[in-house]
């Protein structure tokens, strides 16, 4: 059913969700918990989207968001929905660096916006909770 290249690709899978939602959880759940301060910074960086919410509530939105991708693409379940979810705050971060002409994190949001627009079609491979739950 499953032949070696398979296990290996979807265990390639696994180690890229592994990483990539350490390397977001460590990024969003600190500013998370860091309270209003915190949320007012993430809002403030993001306020050129011009929604008509308060910096503030902006930066919870977005940092729960990233947090709920974050989670979702740790254990593959609702992987696509994480995945547009993480391209789209990816892409946000990418434009607001581009206008400030900062291209270190420019190059870095546009990188990870890029990987997750390839991953929403790739799927979260053999090796997720999603195709634990399938099963039954």
């Amino acid at each position: 059913m499953f032949n070696s290249q398979n296990r290996q690709s979807n265990f390639g899978l696994l180690i890229m969700r592994l990483g990539l939602s350490a390397v977001l959880l460590v990024h969003c759940l600190p500013k998370l918990f860091a309270g209003t301060h915190s949320w007012q910074t993430i809002g403030t960086t993001l306020a050129f989207i011009n929604v008509g919410l308060p910096v503030g509530l902006l930066g919870l939105i977005m940092l729960l968001l990233e947090a709920f991708g974050a989670v979702s693409f740790l254990f593959g379940y609702l992987f696509r929905i994480a995945c547009i979810i993480l391209f789209i705050i990816f892409g946000l971060y990418f434009l607001n660096y581009f206008s400030i002409g900062y291209q270190t994190l420019m190059l870095w949001s546009a990188g990870l916006a890029a990987v997750f627009f390839g991953l929403i079609y790739v799927g979260p491979g053999r090796y997720a909770i999603a195709v634990k739950l399938e099963k039954k």
